[in-house]
């Protein structure tokens, strides 16, 4: 079983804001170095064509919710 609030990161992660993926990080106490490399994989996730997302995302959540 998958936890959600890792389902809800990935999620974030692919279609989200920069902050509303900060957000969904919380829950998971990250330290300033992993909010450094958050943000920065945030950005390089933001430069992907919108297919390659939704085909990623597809991979990674949807593959898992029932």
């Amino acid at each position: 079983e998958v936890c959600q609030g890792f389902l809800n990161v990935t999620e974030t992660l692919f279609v989200g804001t920069l902050s509303s993926y900060e957000a969904a990080l919380e829950p998971f106490v990250p330290d300033a170095d992993m909010k450094v490399a958050g943000t920065q994989l945030k950005k390089l996730v933001d430069t992907l064509p919108e297919k390659a997302k939704e085909s990623i995302l597809k991979l990674m959540v949807h593959s898992f919710l029932p």
